[in-house]
């Protein structure tokens, strides 16, 4: 159990890593010649957190630097100095449900202009927010509706879907499509017409004993691959591969993931009705799992342990 009486005073100001410094929030600035915002030039990854615990911290961390890597970005810190400013961070803030990002760009060019040899380093961002709700809790209980968007994801040939890029214009302008048309959110399809994800979420889907979800134009999840452990524990096949718009409309049960949002529950897809319009009982019982997860600690890192017992 976290005792709270003995958690570290809580700053006045929300607390930012930039670039090697701790610093109060209206400190926290980046240059304006800086790739990141300039072109979306950088990476970026995100974890969520309870009761002091960050889940799947390395899991994320991984997947942070395969992503460095395949951008050729040129960043300085080991993978376990960033892993130490991650947990500070968090420390900082005294935050104990909380949402982290970290943010690594090319760095500042010293004009405005698209020549990443001139940056000479990575620049690193860490923030750590108390837990926002990327899905209502109401939504996450009765379930959401989707849209199929006429927009299609980036093929994976142009752009690699494992790098977790800073450009999300495919994805913002499919998130607008699909509020613009009063759904809650979307689902984007490759060229071929299969399915790919959800904005920002993988797709999941349950017939019968198996539980299936697309393999192909997709980043792959730390939150997707936690909830294909717990379908293996219920006893559930687990299937990756391609498939259409028809196989989740006709499944008994579909569902999103991502690290904020954790599982919320999909009901309706373009119109189309999901088997009882309700959410079905195995996505009940990942919920309930999940959340038993974040809240023990389990594939978690307690940022207090002085102030944990139990």
């Amino acid at each position: 159990m976290l005792r709270r009486e003995l958690l570290p005073a809580k700053p006045a100001e929300a607390v930012i890593f930039v670039n090697g410094e701790f610093l109060p929030q209206s400190q926290a600035k980046i240059s304006v010649l800086d790739h990141g915002l300039m072109y979306g030039d950088g990476c970026f990854d995100a974890w969520c957190g309870r009761n002091g615990f960050i889940f799947q911290l390395d899991g994320h961390l991984d997947r942070l630097y395969r992503s460095v890597h395949a951008l050729k970005l040129d960043l300085r810190m080991p993978k376990q100095e960033m892993r130490k400013n991650i947990i500070e961070t968090v420390y900082r803030n005294t935050v104990v449900d909380f949402y982290i990002k970290v943010l690594v760009t090319r760095g500042i060019s010293p004009e405005p202009v698209i020549d990443p040899r001139r940056c000479e380093q990575a620049s690193v961002v860490i923030y750590a927010r108390p837990t926002q709700y990327e899905v209502s809790p109401e939504k996450k209980e009765s379930g959401i509706r989707i849209k199929v968007l006429s927009i299609r994801r980036v093929p994976h040939d142009s752009l690699e879907p494992q790098i977790k890029s800073l450009n999300y214009i495919n994805i913002i302008m499919g998130k607008l499509e699909a509020w613009v048309s009063n759904f809650d959110e979307a689902v984007m399809l490759d060229h071929q017409g299969y399915v790919t994800e959800c904005p920002g979420f993988n797709i999941m889907g349950i017939t019968g004993n198996k539980l299936f979800t697309p393999s192909r134009g997709i980043l792959v999840g730390i939150t997707r691959g936690s909830v294909m452990e717990m379908a293996r524990q219920a006893g559930l096949s687990v299937e990756e591969g391609f498939y259409s718009v028809f196989d989740f409309t006709e499944a008994d049960e579909v569902f999103m993931t991502n690290t904020v949002a954790g599982i919320a529950p999909v009901v309706n897809i373009d119109g189309w009705t999901i088997a009882s319009g309700k959410p079905g009982p195995y996505t009940k019982k990942f919920q309930e799992i999940y959340l038993g997860w974040l809240e023990s600690g389990h594939h978690g890192t307690q940022v207090y342990p002085a102030a944990w017992s139990g």
